[in-house]
């Protein structure tokens, strides 16, 4: 099948010919957009001072929700394609031969998105039960079920706390308007982590409805288990998360 694609990119400053790539639009032969994913991260933006950061992630979020909502999500595209501000560019079109479209949106998100961790260009051994650990799962099982671009990443909440407190979930998504987060605990550090979790998270239901997911090692103990319940986090052990991944993709219509 012949697939075309187009990358939205952001030029922080306008007298420069340095771009970013922060978006992903593919289409069938005929013109019809298939998908579209918006960039994960902007961690290669954090280091341009020009870059509006607030800017993007306000578009990123607007992109996301009209994107989960599904109406006239075609529509919405094609305004922002006619309408570009802020620097924001589109690309030429480019025709490829592809059979899946899902798996062909997820080969050029990787190719042209994702930014490189310094654990995936040099891989490091995670120890069992460690936050890297099951965050590492929760990512794997994630792309295997075709989620990585349907899941936001690395959200900011800290606002929501205090502007001057820094926090992010891992994973959130938000199927009929309510946002559900997912985040990995560490059982090294488990009585901590889910202090500071509960504590992030009883805030954020204060602003407004959310549901919280708290992936867990299987021997987390009682205790923490009970202070996450506390504070209405699920926990979800790590080895079932393919069960997970089922119920997000239920969750999500797909």
């Amino acid at each position: 099948m012949l697939f075309r694609c187009r990358l939205l990119r952001y030029c922080p400053n306008r007298l420069s010919e340095e771009f970013y790539n922060i978006g992903l639009l593919l289409y069938a032969p005929d013109g019809k957009l298939l998908d579209a994913q918006f960039s994960p991260d902007f961690t290669r933006l954090r280091c341009n001072p020009a870059a509006d950061l607030t800017f993007l992630k306000v578009l990123r979020e607007d992109f996301e929700n009209r994107r989960l909502a599904g109406e006239d999500f075609s529509h919405y595209i094609e305004d922002l394609c006619q309408n570009l501000s802020q620097g924001l560019q589109l690309s030429d079109d480019k025709s490829f031969l592809g059979d899946d479209p899902v798996r062909e949106m997820e080969r050029l998100s990787r190719t042209y998105l994702s930014t490189p961790r310094r654990s995936e260009i040099h891989p490091v051994e995670s120890r069992p039960g460690t936050r890297r650990w099951v965050l590492a799962r929760m990512r794997e099982t994630f792309r295997l079920y075709h989620l990585t671009e349907r899941l936001q990443s690395e959200v900011e909440v800290g606002r929501y706390v205090s502007p001057r407190f820094s926090f992010q979930m891992d994973y959130a998504y938000k199927p009929n308007g309510l946002t559900h987060y997912l985040h990995a605990l560490s059982l090294h550090h488990d009585t901590v982590d889910a202090g500071r979790l509960c504590f992030v998270f009883d805030r954020l239901r204060s602003r407004a409805a959310a549901q919280m997911t708290a992936v867990v090692a299987d021997a987390l103990p009682a205790d923490t288990l009970a202070l996450l319940e506390s504070s209405q986090i699920r926990s979800w052990a790590v080895s079932k998360l393919d069960d997970l991944a089922l119920a997000v993709r239920s969750e999500l219509g797909l």
